[in-house]
């Protein structure tokens, strides 16, 4: 009886590490954390053309216009220029709550600083995190909740 129990342990224990390597392999075994992101530039818009970390056309390839700006948790003095984040709004009705991701290209100063992780995305990336048909209704939300992880870009 007791042999069994530990032939059942052994196969969790193999289970829960082979589900591990799985995650880490896929990348997803890093959490979402909670920020705020807000928008600016054009509705229909990708924010700035060069923005702070001057980048030059960022409504091409590889930015598309997924673009942020930063607070300065993100932006790091410029040191986090170029860097991918995947998030996802999660507290307006017309949220999708599907991730996409976004370059910083930007600094966010000033009220952006007031809270940990600020996102001030381009309109279109905004939009971009509502429902189909419902960009417009997301950006006169203004600011939202979401949630945002790091990601190899």
């Amino acid at each position: 009886m007791a042999s069994s129990h530990c032939i059942m342990f052994i196969v969790f224990l193999f289970l829960i590490n082979c589900c591990h390597c799985r995650n880490q392999l896929n990348g997803t075994f890093a959490r979402f954390a909670p920020a705020i992101a807000t928008w600016y530039g054009p509705p229909n818009g990708h924010g700035t053309d060069t923005g702070a970390c001057g980048f030059g056309n960022v409504g091409r390839h590889p930015y598309n216009s997924f673009i942020s700006a930063g607070n300065q948790a993100l932006f790091k003095r410029g040191k986090g220029c170029g860097q991918c984040y995947l998030v996802k709004c999660i507290s307006n009705p017309s949220c999708s709550r599907k991730p996409i991701k976004v370059h910083i290209t930007d600094e966010c100063p000033g009220a952006c600083n007031d809270l940990p992780v600020w996102f001030d995305l381009g309109g279109i990336a905004f939009g971009a995190m509502a429902k189909p048909g419902q960009a417009n209704a997301m950006r006169n939300a203004g600011r939202v909740q979401i949630l945002y992880r790091h990601v190899r870009c």
